[in-house]
């Protein structure tokens, strides 16, 4: 993936040789005369993974409904990679923000979210799938055409946690005939596995959102300054020790001197007493 964000970045410096501003032009153009017998979905499949994951998005291939095209746009309207970059990241959180709020989340891995530095997005898709287990409970349902009732599954096949919780029971199907033995064990053990959610999600830290340097004015600060070189060089620690070393020892002897009386006074007090 490095070496396509290398080729990615390759744009700001020579677009005749990097265009990715034609990219789609250009194999809609060329693709059929160069492969005609080749199927070329295969290969903007391939691409799009390869951007996403040039651009450390790759948890959001699959999840988001947005064109490899439109982001590329977003990219090359920018006249740096970390601004494009930018663009296209903040767009994307727009979008995670938009499925989180419909409840849409069943392809949005938290593991490979925090990976791409979406972590801080976690804690509300934790709660819609929540949310959503919870609408999905199991219920008896009756099938008129076929005059039986049966376990309908298909709403929690529909969620993350709803397949996952179907995985670990190890059932397969969507519904379940009324009498089926498994009916009870089942139900009960949803409503284990809805507490033990809620006890997880209730204890669990949330990610802190982070944090970006701006200047006095609002303008984000993309590159950390390098500190060696926006400071002076500093004096060494003889250049420091030296002449406050002498200040202490002159002050020291002049003390000695004004604390010394004169000998001749000292005789005339002798004669006094």
């Amino acid at each position: 993936m490095n070496a396509v964000a290398d080729l990615m970045q390759g744009y700001y410096l020579d677009k005749k040789t990097h265009p990715w501003d034609t990219i789609y032009n250009d194999i809609e153009k060329y693709w059929t005369r160069e492969y005609p017998k080749k199927d070329v979905i295969e290969t903007l499949i391939l691409l799009r993974d390869a951007v996403f994951g040039a651009l450390e998005i790759l948890s959001l291939s699959i999840a988001l409904d947005v064109t490899t095209s439109e982001l590329i746009t977003l990219l090359t309207k920018e006249t740096t990679w970390k601004e494009g970059r930018r663009q296209i990241r903040n767009r994307c959180i727009e979008l995670v923000e938009e499925l989180t709020r419909k409840k849409k989340t069943r392809y949005l891995v938290p593991s490979a979210l925090k990976r791409d530095g979406f972590g801080f997005l976690v804690s509300g898709i934790n709660d819609a799938e929540l949310e959503t287990f919870k609408k999905a409970k199991p219920k008896m349902k009756k099938i008129p055409k076929k005059k039986k009732e049966i376990l309908d599954l298909a709403p929690l096949e529909k969620s993350q946690l709803g397949s996952r919780f179907l995985r670990e029971q190890m059932v397969m199907e969507t519904q379940i005939e009324a009498g089926d033995p498994r009916i009870p064990t089942l139900l009960e053990a949803y409503d284990y596995f809805l507490v033990e959610q809620e006890i997880d999600m209730s204890s669990s830290i949330p990610e802190l959102v982070p944090t970006e340097q701006v200047t006095l004015n609002g303008t984000p600060v993309s590159e950390v300054v390098d500190e060696k070189a926006g400071h002076s060089k500093r004096p060494r620690d003889k250049d420091i020790q030296s002449p406050l070393t002498d200040f202490i020892m002159e002050k020291e002897v002049t003390k000695k001197k004004k604390s010394k009386k004169p000998s001749g006074e000292k005789k005339r007090r002798a004669k006094k007493k």
